[in-house]
Parts: structure tokens; sequence; C-alpha cells
């Protein structure tokens, strides 16, 4: 299997998604890519190109990039962007759930510090070049 540059909210990034069996995306890349299982509910492929999160059924839940995945969600979200990227790419930005979700979009978002968990403005606490080095994909 090759993983793809599509991000999907709400389902999936790479052509791996959220409701797959962990241990069936690992035998159907293992042979690809370098794949790492870690602290019992994590799987990373290619040193956190993409991780993938599941539970004690093996379940994949929520799905995060780095800045070493190319895929771009809408020409406006991806991971390694600044906040200066995220404000001219989209038209609005609230904090959710430690995340900062954009243009109304849910299922997909930039992970904010944990001492900034809401903002009115992005800018309230982060600096324009500030770079947020991982984007999720999620259903909650």
């Amino acid at each position: 299997m090759n993983i793809s540059n599509i991000i999907i909210p709400g389902k999936s990034i790479g052509g791996i998604s959220i409701g797959e069996n962990v241990f069936d995306v690992q035998k159907r890349i293992h042979s690809h890519y370098d794949v790492k299982l870690s602290d019992g509910n994590s799987m990373s492929i290619n040193g956190n190109m993409i991780t993938l999160y599941y539970g004690k059924n093996g379940i994949i839940s929520e799905i995060s990039c780095s800045s070493k995945f190319n895929g771009v969600y809408d020409n406006k979200l991806w991971a390694g962007m600044t906040v200066e990227d995220v404000i001219r790419n989209t038209s609005s930005q609230v904090a959710w759930s430690g995340f900062v979700q954009v243009d109304n979009i849910n299922g997909i978002g930039l992970p904010l510090p944990n001492e900034y968990d809401d903002f009115e403005k992005i800018t309230d606490f982060l600096d324009l070049d500030f770079v947020f080095e991982e984007l999720w994909v999620y259903q909650f």
C-alpha cells in the first residue's frame, strides 16, 4: 500500500481511515514504510510522518500527521503551517477541544500548545511565525 497525500476531515489521512484496525494497517504497509508501535496506543509511520491512535481493541480513533507528510487539505490546512498561513488561508479560526478549527470544518484541526487551549483571536497568544507541527483528523 502506498500512502497518498489525501486528507479527509473526520475520516482519513494518507488513505488510512479512522475505524480501521491498526494491525491490519500495519500488515498492509510494513514492507513499504518504517512502522513502530509505541506506548500501547499509537503507531508511528516513517518517524511520525503519520501517527495512528487506537484503543485496546486496535480500532483507530484519531490520526495525526507531521510536516514530513506532504498532504494539504483544500489548499488551506497542512502540518507545518504557521499562524500567518492559517490567517491567510482561512476566513475563521476558533479554539475547539484543544485544536484550532477553521472555517467551520469539523473533524480536522491544528493542535494548540497545552498552555493555550483557548483564544478569541488566534494571535492572542501565538506569534505569526508559530508553527503548527501537526495536523489531526478526528471524530469527536
